[in-house]
């Protein structure tokens, strides 16, 4: 019996040798919001027994044990000072009245100020020191901006590659794994307001925008990065372009609940939802608070990076007294500076932070005023609680107008709003039934899955662990390049061989036509003569 035990014990001890591997997490996004998204999956890797090294421009004090942080400490305080020359609260103001192209430049610009400002972490000259031949089995990065951290890659000899992004599923990730593009012309940018029944106007701006987004980042975004990383990583760094290339899977935050369906590549993994864990009970002050409300309770919340206290004092003013007119109805506004709002009515509670996916599974929460990013968006749909939107900029306003036509939500823009649009608005949503009756349909279709989104993505990162020389997942259209996988190559050889049989067929009847009319001469002649 002794024996038997200790077999059972050395073989388990085996089991966790084999399971734990080395894994490298890089994400120098300043956002919070990413950051939950990304530990959610690096927590749940750790809990496999594997050794993960997480540099982040979060730090988390007390992680689990094999859960190692190296802090990019300063990603937030350059993030404070703004980019391209203005302080951050401009700089809101301005990405807010964004049209959809400036967007797309934008975000080209974005990465590559970020990448140089990641050298000024001490954080990242920890990694860069690691001695070369340190063996990690996997490197998770995320790509949702430019990806500076692959330098990392070819530092530590090419370990497989993972690409994760908490936002929704970027265009861009056809240009990193393959796929279909011309999906791209019928999926609505994440820019732009249209939705899937788009005319052949809106299709056509669509399909550019896509285009134009896609050659900015391959022939500016990219080289730009490329030389900035040559200067970081030493000028033997393939190019950077070429490094991506090496992602196996890009596990990406969407479902089509929430996101438009679309053909995906079978190296293209959907995990929305990945950041969502079992609820935890609130703390017993905000339960008690949130079940005072008569009618049920609203949170507010605008998300993690852009701050309430950034909007005008008029609009903080209008968003009160909305609530002070709705004293059935008890607020919970998640508000960094708790100065800026002096008088409370008796039916608001604010906190600088919120455990927002715990509130939103509360059981009086009866609605959820948000800017409508894609993590609140899919947090409010798992738990089935309507949305008044106020969306910002980016991905906020296409994933409104999915919420929208999908009759869990309804619009009012920060630009115009007042008192009495928001108390219409949170009316509408809280006392016409169908808001709630199509949110708990929404929740039903999102839940009925056969696995969990984090748990699909840990089994992905672990296939891969155990397949590292595994190709067989890229699509074929990844080899023919921006040219080929659109079919411009082949629409264009069928316009030439179109061109040169009407060409051909034009040529053969001025032939025939001019032999007829040598005949009808002839012919005329011979009956003279």
């Amino acid at each position: 019996m002794k024996s038997k035990i200790l077999n059972i014990f050395v073989a388990s001890l085996l089991i966790i040798n084999v399971n734990s591997l080395n894994i490298l997490f890089t994400s120098e996004l300043s956002s919070p919001s990413h950051h939950i998204f990304n530990s959610a999956l690096a927590r749940a890797l750790a809990a496999r027994g594997h050794n993960v090294t997480f540099v982040s421009a979060d730090n988390v004090k007390n992680p689990p044990e094999n859960l190692h942080y190296i802090h990019l400490e300063k990603q937030y305080e350059i993030m404070a000072q703004g980019f391209e020359g203005m302080d951050l609260i401009t700089w809101y103001k301005e990405i807010v009245n964004m049209g959809k192209y400036e967007n797309a430049l934008m975000m080209n610009t974005f990465g590559a100020e970020m990448c140089a400002d990641v050298v000024k972490n001490q954080g990242f000259h920890d990694i860069l020191n690691y001695p070369n031949d340190f063996k990690f089995d996997l490197m998770i990065y995320d790509y949702t901006a430019l990806p500076c951290m692959l330098g990392l890659l070819h530092k530590f000899n090419y370990p497989p590659l993972v690409g994760v992004t908490g936002f929704c599923n970027p265009p861009y990730t056809a240009d990193i794994m393959g796929g279909e593009r011309l999906g791209l012309t019928v999926k609505p940018h994440y820019a732009s307001t249209y939705d899937k029944n788009m005319n052949i106007f809106e299709r056509l701006d669509n399909g550019f925008l896509n285009f134009f987004e896609s050659v900015l980042r391959k022939y500016s975004g990219i080289p730009n990065l490329d030389k900035k990383m040559k200067e970081i990583y030493g000028s033997d760094l393939p190019y950077v372009g070429d490094l991506e290339k090496h992602t196996k899977i890009a596990l990406v935050n969407s479902h089509p609940v929430v996101e438009f369906a679309e053909s995906l590549p079978p190296n293209v993994i959907e995990i929305g939802g990945m950041q969502i864990a079992e609820p935890k009970p609130v703390e017993k002050e905000l339960d008690e608070f949130l079940n005072k409300g008569k009618k049920g309770s609203v949170l507010m919340s605008m998300g993690s990076n852009f701050k309430s206290e950034y909007m005008e004092e008029s609009k903080i003013s209008s968003i009160v007294e909305a609530f002070r007119q709705l004293p059935e109805y008890n607020f919970i506004w998640k508000f960094e500076n708790t100065d800026k709002i002096k008088e409370l009515p008796k039916n608001l509670m604010i906190r600088p932070w919120l455990s927002q996916n715990d509130i939103l599974a509360h059981k009086n929460v009866k609605a959820f005023i948000s800017h409508s990013g894609m993590m609140s968006t899919l947090e409010s749909s798992w738990h089935g609680v309507p949305i008044v939107g106020i969306p910002l900029f980016m991905d906020q306003i296409r994933n409104l107008k999915k919420s929208i036509d999908a009759g869990v939500a309804v619009k009012v823009s920060l630009q115009t709003l007042t008192t009495e649009k928001l108390k219409s608005a949170l009316l509408e949503v809280l006392e016409n039934p169908k808001y709630q009756q199509n949110s708990n349909l929404r929740a039903k279709l999102f839940k009925d899955q056969p696995q969990k989104p984090l748990d699909r993505a840990v089994w992905w990162c672990e296939y891969i662990m155990r397949n590292p020389k595994a190709t067989h997942l890229k699509p074929a259209e990844f080899n023919f390049g921006l040219v080929g996988s659109h079919f411009w190559d082949i629409q264009v050889l069928i316009l030439v061989l179109i061109v040169l049989i009407v060409l051909g067929a034009r040529c053969a009847c001025k032939k025939i036509m001019k032999r007829f009319c040598k005949c009808k001469k002839s012919d005329d002649k011979k009956k003279k003569n």
